[in-house]
This record gives structure tokens, sequence and C-alpha cells, in this order.
């Protein structure tokens, strides 16, 4: 059966995303588009998740505990897990990698934890802009061990030879990759034809109009957490 997703959307706790991107905005209206599947990825952070594990039970879609993290090569990486539990174990990791530097409200914006009503209970003050410390490999054996998903974010905006590398030195770090739902696909399609991996078309949302109208699909037997991660892993050849 078919699924539509949006795996990439941010809250106001990522820096530039919204104030209006509150838990439970995201939910309704991902709700309201009729998405099937969603993933939370805020950036370099996982500490608005409780509230969206507290929430999810209310709705009839499959929400995902996930981040988007920048690793020192500069690259953006979405990662996905199967439990909020795995994800709470992550964070621990984030906060060892992370510098410690403060947030500039004034140029970047607040970066806002909610609870449960959708109230700002604070503002986080560590800056979650830029890169991390984490290399790549050492985020593919982190994530490997909580048995989770890599997806390289926005592949559009690297280099040309992001797409030789993801054939040669990266072929076995990322589980798929993903292209911007706003981006002209056909600008890149030669490149894409020669990989082996399943394309994601996501959001990245930061604004609430930004989720994804049910446009995407994805072929899942059943719509759980198992069947997901499976598919996500399935390479089209070699």
């Amino acid at each position: 059966m078919k699924y539509y997703y949006d795996l990439h959307i941010h809250s106001a706790l990522s820096p530039c995303a919204d104030v209006l991107m509150s838990p439970n905005n995201i939910l309704n209206m991902a709700s309201l588009k009729g998405l099937n599947i969603i993933a939370i990825t805020d950036h370099n952070s996982c500490l608005q998740l409780d509230v969206f594990e507290e929430l999810k039970d209310s709705y009839d879609m499959l929400v995902i505990p996930g981040v988007e993290v920048e690793v020192k090569e500069k690259y953006h990486v979405v990662c996905l897990f199967k439990t909020f539990s795995k994800a709470k174990m992550f964070q621990k990791t984030l906060d060892f990698y992370l510098d410690k530097k403060m947030h500039d409200e004034v140029i970047y914006g607040e970066q806002n934890l909610f609870d449960v009503f959708d109230d700002v209970i604070s503002n986080y003050q560590i800056s979650l802009m830029g890169s991390s410390n984490i290399s790549l490999l050492d985020l593919r054996k982190i994530i490997t061990e909580l048995d989770g998903i890599m997806i390289l974010a926005h592949i559009e905006k690297y280099k040309d030879n992001i797409f030789e590398k993801m054939q040669t030195i990266y072929c076995d770090i990322f589980d798929t990759i993903e292209v911007n739902f706003s981006y002209d696909i056909t600008k890149i399609q030669p490149q894409l034809d020669k990989l082996s991996y399943t394309i994601l078309r996501n959001s990245d949302a930061h604004l609430i109009t930004d989720i994804l109208e049910p446009v995407e699909t994805i072929e899942l037997a059943n719509l759980d957490i198992e069947a997901l991660f499976s598919k996500l892993k399935e390479r089209k050849h070699g």
C-alpha cells in the first residue's frame, strides 16, 4: 500500500524555524493534509521530541523521532530512529559533540521549546547552528549501534562531486538520499539515475505551510516503523 510522507520537518526549536512550528501545529497540519508518515528532525537536537512522543497517539499517523545533524564535513544528515528512547540516547551523543556556544537570538531568532499545550516553556540558549564536531564515519557507527537510518539531506545543495562520492567512498555511509521537494529534480536526474538509493522528496519545513501536501508516496506492506526502515534501506540495483 502507498503512504504519504514527509520525513524532514523542523519544530521552532530549530534556528530560523517559524514560531508557529509548535508540536500541535505540526501534527494538526500534517493530519489535515492527509499525511501518513512524518518525521520531526530539528537541527542538532532531539530535545523537542518528548512532547511529540506524548502527543503522537492522538493522531492516526506514524510519527518518527529524528534529527538533522550537520557533521564535521558540513553535510546535513537526517537521522531517524525506531523509538523515542533511542533518540533520547542519541541526544547524549549530541551533547558531547556540540560546541557550547551561546545562540544569537537577535540574528537567528529564538530556539523555542514547547509543552504539550504549545506554550513556550524556554528558549534554548546553546546554539544549534552550524556543524557539530562529529565526523561522518563516527555518526555512521553511532547510528548503526542505535539501529537507525541515515539520509543525506538536500543532496542538490552540494557540489557535483557528491554524486561521485556517493558511488565510491560514501556508498556504505548513507541508507538513502533526499532531494528537497521544491527543487527541480530534472536538473540532477542523470546523476541520480547512476545511484542505487531510493530517492526521497521531503519539505525540510521551517514554516507550517511548507509541510508537504499528500503528493509523495512510499510503498509499504504495513504502516509501521520496521516496514519503513526496511524500505529506506533498499537499493535499486547493485
